[in-house]
């Protein structure tokens, strides 16, 4: 290892590279603390590297770091534990956190996501840090938008604005990607430079992974022409404004959206649409492209007519289209005492009881005015409302209950990406849910 005193910039990537980091850094006002999230890789050790020479210009700002065993390999303890030494080197507090436990036989990469940001949460509040960093690189966003353009080509997919330079993590803490500019040999060579070797995991050559796959290929293919972030954000501002002026909730479960809603630009209501049938259906995501053509022609058709997409019944009626959760997948789930969990993808509830909490889709059938509404919407709008069951007993006032049990946007639960605040957060308004606090910087 080398010592703390490294070399500096020397070499016009890497003025490159130190100008990124600059620019980044620029944006943190007041006392701050960035936890860096790394892995022993070359992108994440030349982002704590980076970082770390950068912050004799910046005494406000400390760091931390944090690595994530997932324990898939035999070799991650011993990576882990060389990157503690390089952080104890640098006077970086460091933790190590392992992902313990049975691993699933299939969808392991979405698993030990998910584990790592939870984990990293964790570090970061063990750490005092008030934001995390990742090291992902422009080639990491190429590969992202090559490998979503496989499912769906479209020029207004919302995919293809691939990642954000900032996501908010379950609502708790904001991961930056501030190298998302920098192409992975840039880091590499910087590296080199400065006499450090890296960590290459085999599974970013295993052919068994799609990302490993579309790494191979984007080796020998032109670089695609990347999408301007602010666009997708506008997009995202502009289908907030139609929902705070055309879309209500006149009952319990239920959505209705104006039939002037339809004047605004086919981009822009595509988008809100998409946003309202997940959020509604409790989905990660929204309807794909044939089912959202169904649903921008039923329009078309007269009063009466429904069509059923991503969980959700979409009924036509005068005064435009309603919304619904569809009668169908409902599954219960049990919380023992002090346990919190999601319900159908729409609600997050906490059982702050000392017995067990059963929650089903309710059977109640309550006297409700349904504002001129078809009677069987509202009946299944009262239907998709959790109704809870201790020791057997219903308990009927929720509204008792407002600090164990409140709504969620189901596509923005695990990772809302900046750009797309604005629409999270006119969903948050309309579903009565907790509002999404902003960036820092």
């Amino acid at each position: 290892m080398m010592s703390a005193d490294l070399a500096p910039f020397d070499d016009a990537s890497d003025n490159t590279l130190n100008a990124t980091i600059e620019r980044f850094l620029n944006r943190i006002a007041g006392p701050y603390r960035l936890l860096v999230a790394i892995s022993g890789g070359s992108d994440s050790k030349g982002l704590l590297i980076a970082l770390h020479q950068q912050l004799n210009l910046h005494s406000h700002i400390t760091l931390a770091a944090a690595t994530i065993d997932h324990g898939l390999r035999e070799e991650s303890a011993t990576e882990a534990q060389g990157v503690a030494s390089l952080c104890a080197q640098l006077g970086i507090a460091h933790l190590i956190r392992r992902w313990d436990g049975p691993k699933p036989a299939t969808g392991i990469s979405a698993a030990a996501r998910e584990a790592r940001y939870e984990l990293l949460a964790d570090a970061a509040r063990a750490l005092g840090a008030n934001a995390i960093v990742t090291g992902h690189t422009l080639d990491d966003q190429h590969e992202t938008i090559a490998m979503r353009k496989q499912r769906n080509a479209a020029e207004d997919a919302p995919g293809l604005s691939g990642m954000a330079d900032r996501v908010l993590y379950r609502n708790q803490i904001w991961i930056y990607r501030p190298l998302l500019s920098c192409r992975r040999q840039m880091i590499r060579d910087f590296l080199t430079r400065q006499g450090h070797s890296w960590v290459d995991d085999p599974s970013n050559t295993n052919s068994h992974y799609e990302r490993a796959r579309m790494r191979a290929h984007l080796r020998t293919a032109d670089d695609p022409n990347l999408p301007r972030q602010e666009r997708r954000e506008e997009l995202s501002r502009q289908a907030a404004k139609l929902i705070e002026a055309h879309v209500h909730r006149p009952v319990a479960g239920v959505i209705a959206i104006d039939q002037a809603a339809w004047q605004a630009h086919s981009r822009v209501l595509r988008h809100a649409l998409q946003a309202l049938v997940a959020a509604v259906g409790g989905q990660s995501h929204g309807p794909g492209e044939q089912s959202l053509l169904q649903l921008l022609a039923l329009f078309q058709r007269p009063s009466g007519a429904r069509i059923t997409l991503g969980r959700c019944l979409a009924h036509r009626y005068r005064q435009g289209l309603l919304l619904v959760r569809e009668a169908r997948g409902y599954q219960a789930i049990t919380l023992a005492p002090n346990e919190t969990a999601v319900w159908d993808g729409r609600w997050q509830i906490h059982n702050s009881f000392k017995a067990e909490l059963r929650v089903t889709a309710s059977t109640q059938r309550l006297m409700m005015d349904g504002k001129e509404l078809p009677a069987s919407i509202v009946a299944l709008g009262q239907q998709s409302q959790p109704q809870l069951y201790k020791n057997g007993d219903t308990l009927t006032a929720i509204s008792h209950l407002d600090a164990d049990c409140q709504p969620v946007i189901s596509q923005y639960f695990g990772f809302l990406p900046g750009f797309e605040r604005p629409l999270a957060c006119a969903l948050a308004d309309l579903f009565a849910a907790k509002p999404f606090f902003p960036a820092d910087f």
